[in-house]
């Protein structure tokens, strides 16, 4: 089958989420795949971030269809982002248009399935124009910062009574979406178990020069330091309750919401922040925490999400400490679950003390090897085929 990803991210974007692992295991799986670029749900700002972004994206305009992977090509289109109207709306799905036509003539590609991560897909495509389709909604979108939420949610629900079958990763999202679409699934978002479990020597050598001068106990963040999805007040209480430990974070601050103000976190002197790292280094980075944690701030975005560095924390084998969300509460016999600060800090210091158990260690390996990206796709898959 030749399948149409719609994406919510580049595929350049250092962090790879569920539409670039998806892609891949589409390919692997025999079907050709166009992946497109984000198109844009909020619009642009002015700062360094966004423009950067802007340089990135005309440079690879002209380089589309673009092969990747073997049957993987990347589409970067020229749009205008945000939610337009009137005139800049339609000069957006000619461009649009012109660019899929030009890679299907090019590619000799067919229009069998839409498969789309955004909740604006109706505003783009008629998914009735293909053989099947499919939204796998990963996020709560809207219940980002600075998003066009009440267009979104309009939208979404458009979209979602459009295609053929709905994946949802938590139970909130089903119920959400649930009247709006007869086939609907819950599957949790999953791990890329190998890359994990067994880091490179390359990426495990190029960690130990950066972890050499960071002081032991470690415990480890990865993901997007931003004030929406991560909650700095507790973080700075468990820093400040364990003195001795360095927490290290990885990834960028603000990443998502450019309003992020981190310089608390900067102060503390047992607070690393490493930046963000490719994908290819993560494992080994991992290799040196001693646990992970996801300290998550309790909102209507962290009630809707399951968090991606969830089985590749258990993949690593890393005992997990986090604060109660929804869809981690059918995984509490693997984590320490919280709902207060104090508990929090109380937990990572009870994780700390057990995180060399080779048993627990296998265990909680074990739960992350039966979440992989290979498996989920092919019951995705089968979805379509039935």
């Amino acid at each position: 089958m030749d399948i149409l990803l719609l994406s919510t991210a580049d595929w350049e974007h250092p962090f790879w989420t569920n539409k670039q692992h998806v892609a891949v295991e589409l390919a692997n799986s025999g079907h050709r795949v166009i992946y497109l670029d984000s198109l844009g749900l909020r619009k642009i700002s002015v700062d360094k971030r966004d423009g950067n972004r802007i340089i990135r994206r005309l440079k690879r305009v002209f380089l589309s269809p673009r092969l990747v992977r073997p049957s993987l090509w990347i589409i970067s289109p020229l749009i205008i982002p945000g939610f337009q109207k009137g005139i800049i709306f339609w000069i957006n799905r000619m461009l649009l248009s012109g660019t899929l036509i030009y890679a299907y003539m090019k590619l000799g590609f067919k229009c069998d399935i839409l498969w789309t991560y955004s909740p604006a897909t109706s505003l783009y495509f008629n998914p009735s124009s293909f053989k099947d389709s499919i939204y796998h909604c990963v996020d709560d979108i809207g219940a980002q910062p600075n998003m066009p939420t009440l267009d979104l949610k309009k939208t979404e629900i458009k979209t979602a009574q459009e295609v053929n079958h709905i994946v949802v990763t938590t139970k909130t999202l089903k119920e959400r979406l649930q009247p709006f679409c007869k086939s609907i699934h819950t599957m949790p978002n999953v791990v890329e178990y190998e890359h994990f479990a067994n880091p490179s020597r390359r990426s495990i050598d190029s960690a130990k020069i950066i972890f050499d001068k960071i002081p032991k106990p470690i415990v480890g963040f990865v993901g997007a330091i931003s004030n929406y999805k991560i909650d700095f007040e507790l973080l700075l209480y468990a820093a400040d309750q364990n003195p001795n430990y360095s927490f290290v974070l990885i990834g960028s601050i603000g990443e998502g919401d450019p309003r992020t103000d981190a310089s608390e976190l900067l102060k503390r002197k047992n607070i690393f922040f490493l930046g963000p790292k490719p994908y290819e280094e993560i494992p080994g980075l991992m290799s040196f925490f001693d646990i992970g944690i996801l300290p998550s701030r309790k909102n209507k975005y962290t009630e809707a999400m399951f968090p991606m560095k969830f089985f590749e924390y258990l993949a690593s084998g890393l005992p997990v400490t986090a604060i109660e969300i929804p869809s981690l509460i059918p995984y509490k016999s693997f984590i320490k679950l919280c709902k207060t600060p104090e508990s929090f800090s109380n937990a990572i210091v009870q994780n700390i003390s057990s995180c060399k158990d080779p048993k627990e260690r296998r265990i909680r390996q074990n739960l992350a090897r039966s979440n992989s990206y290979k498996a989920r796709t092919e019951r995705m898959l089968g979805l379509l085929n039935n």
